[in-house]
């Protein structure tokens, strides 16, 4: 499915697509191991597929971690972190049981996260940034959405 493409769902059509970034606890660089990565992209991609949600791009860093997805409409961002992250978690502290002495309180993520709602930015440029880091590109975006949305306020008036 083309990430412009509008969804129907029960009574609801749109798109419900967000630029979701979250990372370890303490910023580790441990998903740089290739153990760790692999079987973090394995449960977020088992994750999307249990729960019908769409990921268009997928970055795993050494310290973060990058999706660019589509949520079913009746899912709120909150509960596909808390599903990302709980799944992914759960199955790194079975698997490597040492990581619970690196992550002592028994948190493997960081609470903190970062959300975007695609709707003001390109896709595209989202996908670039997400697979090719260009932020530079997505500053561009931010910012001629601010100019757009300006200009659209401004001509109200006359």
């Amino acid at each position: 499915m083309g990430s412009l493409s509008f969804v129907s769902g029960n009574r609801s059509v749109g798109l419900n697509q967000f630029h979701l970034e979250w990372c370890p606890k303490y910023r580790k660089p441990i998903l740089r191991n290739d153990s760790v990565h692999r079987l973090i992209e394995e449960s977020l991609i088992r994750t999307a597929k249990t729960y019908k949600i769409i990921i268009h791009s997928l970055h795993i860093g050494a310290d973060h971690i990058h999706m660019f997805v589509s949520l079913p409409f009746n899912m709120s961002v909150s509960k596909a972190f808390q599903l990302f992250k709980g799944r992914a978690a759960k199955k790194l502290f079975e698997t490597f049981p040492s990581f619970r002495k690196i992550f002592k309180k028994g948190h493997f993520w960081s609470p903190g996260k970062f959300c975007r709602s695609i709707s003001n930015v390109k896709a595209q440029t989202i996908r670039n940034y997400i697979e090719n880091h260009q932020f530079k590109e997505l500053k561009h975006s931010i910012q001629e959405a601010k100019a757009e949305a300006e200009q659209m306020r401004l001509s109200s008036f006359f």
